[in-house]
């Protein structure tokens, strides 16, 4: 058996550095923030996911939960998660809502619609949805209070 390749720091920075102004972006387009933001990251799984919350960087609130990676860049209120665990479980479940969503509505054709495959999108996001729920449901995983045990989760890469 093959050991796995080593950890290349150089390149998960830059790809790192790539998903913070994906998130920037991300709330600037959707007019959460117009200014500059500054976060903590609590949940990195290099090349797959970064979980954390952000906020003004010049106010501390209002702070918001956000993922970005090859799952889809979202954001929720402080409020929807106690901790990092909690903030798993919520964008994993709306995610699976949003995948059933997506498959009850590929029934009605829209002419402006006609180059999307409705049902290859549903499943990518159900995928994705179910990746991180099992990750988020793995207790060896998660410390009591929510956090993740590791916070750059290399292991989980492997998922």
């Amino acid at each position: 058996m093959s050991s796995p390749a080593p950890f290349d720091e150089a390149t998960f920075a830059k790809w790192h550095a790539a998903q913070q102004e994906q998130v920037a972006d991300y709330l600037r387009r959707i007019q959460v923030f117009d200014t500059d933001i500054t976060g903590e990251w609590l949940w990195i799984i290099p090349y797959r996911a970064m979980l954390g919350r952000v906020w003004p960087k010049h106010g501390a609130s209002p702070k918001l939960w956000v993922i970005t990676g090859v799952v889809p860049t979202d954001h929720a209120e402080a409020g929807a998660a106690r901790n990092c665990r909690d903030a798993a479980r919520y964008f994993a479940l709306k995610w699976q809502l949003e995948a059933a969503r997506l498959e009850q509505g590929n029934s009605v054709i829209h002419p402006a619609d006609e180059k999307i495959d409705w049902n290859e999108m549903s499943g990518n996001i159900a995928r994705r949805a179910e990746w991180l729920h099992d990750l988020m449901q793995n207790e060896r995983r998660w410390m009591p209070d929510g956090l993740p045990l590791y916070r750059v989760d290399v292991e989980a890469m492997q998922f």
